[in-house]
Formats: structure tokens, C-alpha cells, sequence
């Protein structure tokens, strides 16, 4: 049982850390980590080259192997992930919200009837 916790506080300890570094790294406006999801978009496009090379070599050797890989299937991951780090950098504007009316509000109370 001792062992269990001299183990257990310090995979917490890391865990919280590991944590925050998260959520810190998570703010929208942070310039290093839209660097880095920057730099992962480029590696992506390497990517789609090389998923491009492969696919003609494939081609070339139709009916000589037994197992490929499922090029078309990759790309639509890889196309995916792209479209999601584009839409996370540049985010389309929010819609605007529609407000509610408070209690009293003169909002929509223009009419009355007579009693």
C-alpha cells in the first residue's frame, strides 16, 4: 500500500501539471501555439505529397501485392484534420445572438387593449 502512494501522489502532481499546460496552451490568442498549428499544417501538406507518390507507386503494382494502404481513406483523415486547424486559426464570425426581453421591457409591448 505504501508503494501505491508513494507513486500516486507524484503521477497527480505531473497529471494537474500536464493539465494546466493544457489549458494555458488552449487560449485561442496564443502566439506559440498558433506557430506550432501552423507548423503541423505544412507537415500535413508534406504528407498529402507523400499519400500522393504513394498512390501513383500503388497504381503501378495493381494486382502484384496483396496488402496496401487505403490511400483514399488516409487523405480524407488528413483533409479533415486541415479542415479543422484552418476553421480553429481563422474561425468564422460568431452569429449574433438574440437577446431576450427583461421583465418589463418595452420590447414588443406597444400595443394594449382597451378594457
Amino acid at each position: 500500500m505504501y508503494h501505491f502512494k508513494s507513486l500516486f501522489l507524484p503521477m497527480l502532481l505531473s497529471a494537474s501539471g500536464a493539465l494546466a499546460n493544457v489549458v494555458y496552451a488552449a487560449e485561442p490568442y496564443d502566439e506559440i501555439q498558433r506557430r506550432d498549428l501552423s507548423l503541423i499544417q505544412g507537415q500535413l501538406n508534406q504528407v498529402v505529397t507523400v499519400l500522393d507518390r504513394l498512390e501513383a507507386r500503388q497504381a503501378g503494382q495493381a494486382g502484384q501485392i496483396d496488402l496496401y494502404l487505403d490511400i483514399p481513406r488516409v487523405r480524407a483523415d488528413v483533409h479533415a484534420i486541415q479542415r479543422g486547424l484552418d476553421e480553429y486559426l481563422s474561425p468564422s464570425r460568431m452569429p449574433p445572438r438574440r437577446l431576450e426581453p427583461m421583465e418589463d421591457d418595452v420590447v414588443g409591448r406597444y400595443l394594449g387593449q382597451k378594457p
